[in-house]
């Protein structure tokens, strides 16, 4: 080798280290400093960014997590340092070894802890218009990679492993960018989308962590509950733009009794340390430990992750009008947010308030959560150890021990779809592998048990047990539900165990459902109302135009009974084909049946359907559609223009449709497109939208859907959607809680008992008893109709005594005795009038039947 090449050798060797510091930079990559006036870096964008990144420091990893409900690749980026990198499979499992603390000593959990690493989630945009996280998350990574930190980033990434999912609503990030691109320049420019930015749950998709319906929900409960199990969990949120800058817990109370102090404690922890840096930095109007959210609801992201041992956290930024700056004038302020505090020591004046605002309090937070993580790493994993096993130790002793689902179900596919869910949610379920005897009472093999020994046991015991809410009178530290629990909302029957007992059992990696046989040789098959899947194989059947019946009773036949509204299926050629895959994709067992002529029934037409959707970013209607989408049931979205004479020609709605359903939302908007000035939610709706999404079906449409159902149509109104049409329609019907004030009444989206008449065809199926999903719902007295035009059949109603059965209540007496859901016949067509949320966030399988029965209203003779 001669001596020129050993010196361009020498030469290269030298500036390697340069070469390998040398990342790209995100203003390089997007040609503008992070949170610039008026920039933004969209989904695309963030994805190619992290990419690069990644193949440019081996600091760094991209992984895809899942796919969005849109089809788009989810992305979690993996920060750490690159000797962390190479032995990531061995962190990860380490920390299994902490959770399942079965046999494991302390010496050893000791051990395991200086050899583990302490895991941070920070995940970002969640809410697709709180955009800074998703900003903030490009020069995250690229300051941890480059050692451009406040702290010794090497020393640190040696004793942390960062993730960080760019953005929790991947869908919603993209739309909120693409709508502010466009609007850039005009005067609707930093404005609302008249849409949602999920595609089926807007805000909603941080109120999904108890059912796990979503996605990008069952991502991110992959990485927290079953993949990672990250010890420190910050959810990065915007909020109101004229109070504080910033907030960060503590939390206030009430405090979910089952979260374990030493989480509690880690986030006061937490809290200090933060709201200290961004102090120590100079950033003003920061908050921490006020009246702002509680610590009890556990359907957020980060606050899940509560009841898993985790330290859940979220903090939120005073928002911008998306990446378009404001003046804040300081009479904006409110009182508790220009007056000094122990909670908020360093008012901030008001003034301009920027995109890069958000961007820098956030790098501060995140950047102080991982430096913390790295001093009390060892602290972070045993504690970690020994919360699960105190929950484990804790459940052996009962109160309770365990809950029971026994196989005999009213809708079997529905428990196991529950069941699902917690296994999602890292919950430990057993499978009972012969009879056996609790609590004196015997339960046959097949039951399923989920016994309170086990590592998140906070989270199971908080799903599964009676919840009333601990302070009714001043719920307004509450965030969201008083009360979530799954089985009474999904209308699965079960038992709580309060006292050891012995059985043999094996636990399940997989809820196995059954295999099913369909009867081939029978004339008729039959499918039970009481099961959900029944509605969606009838969809199905239906549209390859099957012959179907509603029978008017309860029928039995040879090794069956089913209830009133049951479906009778003539079994052709056409259906022997098709029966066999939806029975095994809906997990649904039928019935064979010979003669059906002493059965009495009503014939039933492949209904169409048609949902309205305003232009106001309606939740109620996309967990609708999710509702529709998830059963497979075909329908048409209708807009405001839909209702509008065409060329001066009227509309015919029953030329188009059967049903029509109108979800929960405020009449005025349905009608006129904006809210009662009154009402406390006008000023959400105050911006301007481009003239083609303003307005509502105004009088025009009302009359349209008058003649609609006049003519024989089923118009299906949910919950507030009720009131507009017994105003506009002069129904025999009143909402008796009309303006009346909180002080006279109050529930908090709470679980009250109904009774049902399950003998009406909106009520087939139902139990006698059900818990229906009270939020700012409605409770109605009928009167005696004055006019032939009118009937009305009461389906459900509110009992006289004991109305609450999770969460809270006052002013009770205003709603016992009277209904809840009505059915009133108008002319030749129906007013189906529900006065509770019956489809809740996808949630209240329970009370679905009263929508699906609207939507399969038998013919009548």
């Amino acid at each position: 080798m001669n001596f020129k090449k050993i010196t361009v050798i020498f030469v290269v060797l030298l500036f390697i280290p340069f070469f390998l510091g040398a990342q790209t930079s995100p203003e390089e990559f997007l040609g503008h400093k992070v949170g610039a006036d008026r920039k933004l870096a969209d989904y695309n964008q963030i994805q190619a960014y992290f990419q690069k990144l990644e193949g440019e420091s081996g600091k760094l990893k991209v992984l895809t997590i899942g796919k969005t409900t849109l089809g788009k690749p989810m992305i979690m980026v993996v920060v750490t340092s690159e000797k962390n990198m190479a032995e990531l499979d061995k962190y990860r499992q380490i920390n299994k070894k902490l959770r399942d603390a079965r046999g494991l000593s302390d010496e050893d959990a000791k051990q395991l802890a200086k050899e583990g690493k302490a895991i941070v989630l920070l995940s970002f945009t969640l809410h697709a218009t709180e955009i800074g996280g998703s900003q903030e998350s490009l020069e995250l990574a690229y300051n941890l990679v480059t050692g451009n930190t406040p702290f010794d980033a090497d020393k640190v990434l040696d004793e942390v492993i960062v993730l960080l999912i760019p953005t929790a609503n991947p869908d919603g990030q993209q739309m909120v960018v693409d709508w502010y691109r466009k609007n850039l320049g005009t005067k609707y420019e930093g404005g609302r989308m008249p849409w949602l930015y999920h595609h089926y749950a807007g805000h909603d998709n941080n109120r999904d962590w108890v059912s796990i319906n979503l996605s990008e929900s069952k991502a991110g409960s992959k990485v927290l509950f079953h993949d990672w199990l990250p010890h420190i969990h910050d959810d990065k949120h915007q909020m109101g733009s004229t109070g504080a800058r910033c907030f960060f817990p503590p939390f206030v109370d009430p405090v979910d009794p089952n979260i374990h102090p030493l989480v509690l404690r880690g986030i006061d922890l937490l809290g200090g340390t933060v709201v200290y840096d961004l102090q120590k930095n100079g950033f003003k109007g920061v908050e921490n430990s006020r009246n702002f959210a509680s610590a009890w609801w556990k359907g957020s992201f980060n606050g899940t992750a509560m009841v898993h041992h985790s330290i859940g956290i979220f903090s939120e930024m005073a928002s911008v009008k998306v990446a378009t700056p404001i003046y804040v004038d300081s009479t904006q302020l409110r009182k508790a947010h220009y007056q000094k505090s122990l909670q908020f020591p360093d008012p901030w004046p008001g003034g301009w308030w920027r995109l890069r605002d958000i961007v820098d309090y956030e790098l501060t937070i995140s950047l102080s959560l991982i430096k913390t993580a790295s001093f009390y790493k060892e602290d972070l994993l045993y504690n970690f150890y020994k919360m699960c096993k105190e929950s484990i130790e804790l459940g052996k002793k009962g109160n309770p021990f365990a809950f029971i689902f026994p196989p005999k179900q009213s809708d079997y596919p529905t428990t196991l779809r529950m069941l699902d869910i917690l296994l999602l949610g890292g919950a430990e379920i057993h499978k009972a592998k012969e009879a056996f005897t609790a609590d004196g009472k015997t339960y046959p093999a097949g039951s399923f048990v989920i016994l309170m020994s086990q590592p998140y046991r906070p989270y199971v015991k908080g799903i599964l047990e009676e919840r009333v809410y601990p302070n009714i009178q001043f719920a307004q530290s509450l965030r969201d539900n008083a009360s979530w629990t799954l089985p009474m909302q999904m209308g699965v029957s079960f038992s709580q165990i309060e006292n050891p007992f012995d059985a043999k059992l094996e636990k399940l990696e997989i809820i196995p459902y059954p295999t099913v046989t369909p009867p081939t040789s029978s004339p008729y098959i039959i499918l039970d109302s009481r099961v959900n899947a029944s509605y969606s194989v009838v969809f199905s059947l239906l549209g390859e135009k099957a012959v179907v019946y509603r029978t008017k009773e309860k029928i039995k036949g040879e090794g069956f009974k089913a209830a009133a509204g049951s479906f009778i299926i003539k079994n052709t050629p056409q259906v022997q084909k098709a029966i066999p895959a939806l029975l095994e994709k809906w997990h649904l067992t039928a019935y064979g049946i010979e003669n059906i002529s002493d059965i009495p029934k009503a014939s039933l037409k492949n209904p169409r359907i048609g949902i309205y959707q305003s232009w106001r970013s309606n939740m109620d209607e996309g967990w609708t559609r999710y509702v529709f989408d998830d059963f497979e049931i075909p329908f048409t979205t209708l807009h405001n223009k839909d209702f509008k004479p065409l060329k001066n020609k009227k509309v015919d709605l029953k030329e188009q449709f059967d049903v029509i359903v109108f979800t929960d939302e405020n009449p005025q908007i349905i009608k006129t497109g904006k809210p009662d000035p009154r009402s406390p939610y006008a000023m959400y709706f105050s911006g301007a939208f481009p003239p083609e999404y303003e307005g509502g079906i105004g009088n025009e449409g009302i009359e349209a859907l008058r003649t609609f159902v006049g003519k024989g149509g089923i118009l299906v109104t949910l919950n507030n959607a009720s009131s507009l049409f017994i105003k506009e329609f002069r129904a025999p019907a009143r909402n008796v809680l009309e303006g009346v004030s909180r002080d006279k009444f109050f529930g908090p989206k709470s679980l009250f008992r109904i009774k049902v008449n399950n003998k009406s065809p909106i009520g087939y199926g139902m139990p006698a008893e059900a818990a229906a999903m009270f939020y700012q719902s409605l409770a109605f007295t009928t009167s005696i109709p004055s006019t032939s035009d009118w009937e009305r059949d009461v389906v459900a109603s509110y009992p006289e005594h004991n109305v609450l059965l999770r969460g809270g209540i006052y002013g009770e007496e205003l709603i016992t005795h009277k209904a809840a859901v009505l059915d009133t016949k108008y002319k030749k067509g129906h007013l189906i009038l529900i006065g509770f949320h019956c489809q809740h966030r996808a949630q209240t399988h329970g009370t679905y039947k009263f929508m699906l029965n609207a939507l399969l209203y038998p013919e009548t003779d």
